[in-house]
């Protein structure tokens, strides 16, 4: 049998962010547990947190390299340092280990992956690929004739044109870029993949929480994110309220954000809300799932935009996968589709129109009354994020991969 790929993974995100967690470590398990991949050297940018990935250790033939940040604080000079050390770094990594191919985590790594290859020759590969500077520019983070937008957008054209394989989380995109042309030969899908395990839903932990919260018979929504942004900010605030109006006095809320608690009272004492029902915490990663076992349903609260239908949130999967139904946003990524082809397992609102979101409500509220919801969920969720899509693009994408450096 023909030896494996030697494969560089590049993260532009730090070890302690959760979405290494998520959207990662189950990528790596499955190229340790694979006959196509040898040996895989992912690295992660460092910015002063834990750079340790415990999970790691237990996956053979993968490695764990870091860059750390220097200079915090100072602006641009601080990125510049950190673009050029993590260019020679992954240069060096693939003349010294024989690197064969690099996969890159979202556009900002595939950039970086691409001027790699323009300097080696080694092919790449960009997942999560998303139009990430239009998202800033949507959000007004950035200027559309601003230098970072300028740099980062030139950067994704270029990945459009030398990627081996665009790896997109949505259909949504995938179609647009055949649309315009590009190769169905390199474009792929893998939504937002969940660790179905991981986040089953628990109903022990669900009985030993609300008893500790004193919300044994408490209406729970529960949101995993942030405000602002890319998601809702101020708005958050007026559909918690109508959930209030919905569901009544049992109504309470989990809010797992590094969002500070002062400014989140805030919110909520403008709308009306006591505070004292609402619990806002961060959590670890493996601590989350605790929570959506406890809870009722989830809010995905990602804001509507030019770009918004090309994301795949990661709590919607989580959500789906601890039995959680979903209010989603209509036109946000590929899901608020399968929300409206299984109703089963959530409701779209019109963030412009409050009986809309009132009328999510009372539909997330007529399904906690059907003792089936939870099972429908998880379907959806295995359906949709479970792990077998990845394997599956995974072995379509390596196996012609080592074809070709065979042939080399």
């Amino acid at each position: 049998m023909a030896k494996g790929l030697r494969l560089l993974f590049l993260s532009y995100w730090s070890a302690e962010e959760p979405l290494v967690q998520s959207t990662i470590l189950p990528y790596l398990k499955l190229m340790a547990e694979g006959r196509l991949v040898d040996q895989v050297w992912l690295v992660t940018v460092e910015r002063g947190g834990d750079p340790s990935l415990p999970g790691i250790s237990s996956m053979e033939g993968v490695h764990h390299v870091t860059v750390n940040m220097r200079w915090k604080g100072r602006g641009i000079l601080s990125k510049i340092d950190l673009f050029i050390r993590l260019f020679l770094v992954m240069v060096r990594l693939v003349r010294k280990q024989d690197i064969q191919v690099i996969d890159s985590k979202a556009a900002l790594a595939g950039g970086m992956a691409y001027l790699v290859h323009r300097f080696t020759g080694v092919p790449f590969i960009v997942e999560s690929f998303e139009p990430h500077s239009d998202y800033m520019a949507d959000t007004g983070t950035w200027s559309r004739k601003g230098l970072y937008y300028t740099l980062s957008d030139w950067l994704e054209r270029k990945q459009l044109s030398y990627a081996r394989f665009l790896v997109t989380v949505t259909n949504n995109f995938a179609r647009d870029l055949l649309q315009a042309g590009y190769s169905q030969r390199r474009v792929r899908v893998i939504p937002s993949i969940t660790d179905l395990d991981l986040f089953r839903y628990d109903p022990q932990a669900r009985e030993e929480l609300r008893a500790e919260l004193g919300w044994s018979d408490a209406v729970v929504g529960v949101y995993v994110g942030k405000f602002g942004g890319l998601y809702f900010g101020k708005e958050s605030y007026q559909i918690f309220k109508i959930a209030h109006q919905v569901f009544g006095d049992r109504f309470r809320l989990v809010l797992l954000t590094k969002e500070p608690r002062e400014a989140i009272d805030a919110g909520l004492r403008e709308v009306g809300l006591d505070p004292g029902h609402v619990i806002v915490r961060f959590e670890e990663h493996h601590r989350v799932p605790r929570w959506l076992s406890a809870a009722d349903f989830g809010y995905s609260l990602v804001r509507p935009s030019p770009s918004s239908p090309y994301m795949s949130p990661v709590k919607n999967g989580e959500y789906w996968a601890a039995g959680l139904p979903v209010l989603i946003c209509d036109g946000v990524a590929d899901d608020h589709l399968i929300v409206k082809e299984h109703p089963e397992c959530g409701s779209v609102f019109d963030p412009h129109s409050a009986s809309s979101v009132e009328s999510g409500f009372k539909h997330l509220q007529d399904l906690m009354t059907l003792s089936g919801t939870r099972d429908a969920c998880m379907r959806v969720g295995r359906e949709y994020r479970g792990l077998h899509i990845a394997q599956r693009i995974y072995d379509d994408m390596f196996s012609t991969l080592l074809a070709e450096t065979q042939h080399r």
